[in-house]
C-alpha cells in the first residue's frame, strides 16, 4: 500500500500560534523572555496532542493540525535561534527555561507514540485511504518533534558558545547540557517507536541518486578524524591548530547542510523509492561523526593537559574553536537523522523494507547517542579549563 501525503488545504488552524519577536542582539541580553515564549507555546501544542482522540472520522484533520501546530514552532525555534547574538548573559531563569523546553518536547514525544498506537488500533476499522493518509500525517508529526529536539539543542549549545559568563555559570550550564542531551536522546527514541508503529500498519524502498554525496562526505570525515588523531599541540601553536581543525569542520557541516537542503526540497514535491544503500551509507556517515566527536575530545583532554603552562589569550581562543567544533559536530549528528528521517517519510515502499529501515535507525540513534556523549564531555572540559583560567 502506497502512502499517501494530504495536499488538501484546510481552513481550520488548530492551537494558537504565538508570535514571537525577538530582539536579543544586544550586548549581555539575556534569552530568558524569548525561551519562555517558546515555552507557552510548546505546552499549548502538548496540550493539544495529548487531548486528541482518534476515530476514523477525525484521525487525518488532528494529526494535520498537530503538524501545521509543530511547524509553526519549529520556525519560531529557528527564528529565536537565528537571532541570537553575542555577548549574551545566562541566568538561573534561561537554563531552567531551556530544560522545561526539553522536558515538554520529551513529553510531546511520548504523546505520539501513544497516538501511533491509537492509529494501529483503528487499522481494522478505517478505509485504506484514511489509514494511508493518517500514516503520512504520523509520520510528518514525529519528524517534527524530532527536528523539534535537535533545534532546542543546537539553540542551547549557541547560548553557551555567546555566553559571556560561562565561568560564573559553569555548574548549571553543564547540567542544562546533560539534560538537554538526554532528553532529546528520549525524544529520538520515542519517535523511533512512533515510527517503527506507524511502519507496522504499512503494506507497501530509491534514493541512491544521494549515495555519492554521503559517501564522499563520509570519506571527507574519516579522513578529518585521522587529521585530529594525529595532531600534535603545544603551548605555542595550539590556538592555529584549533582554528584550522574548525575551519575544517565548518567546511564539512557545509557540505552535509548542501545535502540535506538539496533532499528538503526535493521530498517537499515527491516520495522515494527508498535505496538499502542509502541507509547504509546514512549508518556510516553517523559511525564517522560519531569518531569525529570521539577524536576531537581526546585533543581536548590534551589541550586540558597544556592549559596551565599556555597564555591566556592562546587558550581563550583555543576554546572558542572547541566550542564551536563541538557545535558543528552536534549539528552534523542532527542533520543526518533528519535526512533519514525525511527519506523514511515520504517513501513510498516502506513494507518492503520496514525491519531494515528500523534495525539501521536504531543503530543510527545509538551512535547519536555516542556522538552527544563525546560533544558533552568535551564541552565540560572546555568550561573547566574556562572557569578554572577565569578566561
Amino acid at each position: 500500500m502506497k502512502v499517501l501525503f494530504l495536499t488538501k488545504a484546510y481552513a481550520f488552524i488548530p492551537v494558537i500560534f504565538l508570535s514571537i519577536i525577538i530582539n536579543i542582539a544586544h550586548a549581555g541580553t539575556s534569552p530568558t523572555s524569548n525561551l519562555n515564549a517558546l515555552l507557552i507555546e510548546a505546552r499549548t501544542i502538548n496540550t493539544q496532542v495529548t487531548d486528541i482522540t482518534l476515530t476514523t472520522d477525525n484521525l487525518c484533520h488532528e494529526l494535520l493540525s498537530a503538524h501545521q501546530a509543530a511547524r509553526a514552532l519549529i520556525n519560531n525555534i529557528e527564528t529565536v535561534n537565528a537571532s541570537l547574538a553575542g555577548p549574551i548573559t545566562v541566568d538561573n531563569d534561561s537554563m531552567q527555561a531551556l530544560d522545561d523546553l526539553s522536558a515538554v518536547i520529551v513529553s510531546l514525544a511520548a504523546s505520539s507514540t501513544t497516538l501511533s498506537s491509537d492509529l494501529a488500533a483503528l487499522n481494522s476499522t478505517g478505509s485504506m485511504l484514511v489509514i494511508s493518509n493518517g500514516i503520512s500525517a504520523m509520520l510528518r508529526l514525529a519528524d517534527d518533534i524530532g527536528i523539534m529536539a535537535d533545534r532546542i539543542l543546537e539553540m542551547a549549545d549557541k547560548i553557551l558558545i555567546m555566553a559571556d559568563n560561562i565561568g560564573v555559570m559553569a555548574d548549571r550550564i553543564i547540567l542544562t547540557q546533560k539534560i538537554q542531551s538526554d532528553n532529546l536522546a528520549l525524544t529520538q527514541a520515542s519517535v523511533l517507536t512512533t515510527q517503527a508503529n506507524s511502519l507496522a500498519l504499512v503494506s507497501v524502498i530509491n534514493s541512491s541518486s544521494y549515495n555519492a554525496d554521503f559517501k564522499t562526505q563520509t570519506l571527507n570525515g574519516n579522513n578529518l578524524a585521522t587529521v585530529i588523531k594525529t595532531t600534535v599541540l603545544t603551548s605555542f601553536n595550539m590556538a592555529s591548530k584549533w582554528a584550522s581543525l574548525s575551519t575544517d569542520v565548518t567546511g564539512l557541516l557545509a557540505q552535509i547542510n548542501t545535502t540535506h537542503a538539496a533532499i528538503i526540497t526535493a521530498l517537499s514535491s515527491n516520495t522515494v523509492y527508498v535505496d538499502a544503500d542509502s541507509y547504509k551509507s546514512l549508518a556510516d556517515m553517523n559511525i564517522m561523526v560519531s569518531s569525529l566527536s570521539i577524536a576531537i575530545q581526546g585533543l581536548t583532554l590534551a589541550t586540558e593537559g597544556l592549559a596551565p603552562i599556555t597564555r591566556d589569550s592562546t587558550l581563550s581562543n583555543s576554546m572558542g574553536s572547541i566550542l564551536q567544533i563541538s557545535s558543528d559536530i552536534g549539528i552534523m549528528a542532527d542533520r543526518i537523522l533528519e535526512m533519514a528521517d525525511l527519506i523514511l517519510a515520504m517513501a513510498d515502499n516502506i513494507g518492503l523494507a520496514a525491519d531494515q529501515i528500523i534495525t539501521t535507525q536504531q543503530l543510527q540513534n545509538t551512535n547519536y547517542a555516542t556522538t552527544l556523549g563525546s560533544i558533552e564531555t568535551t564541552q565540560e572540559i572546555a568550561i573547566s579549563i574556562i572557569a578554572i583560567n577565569s578566561l
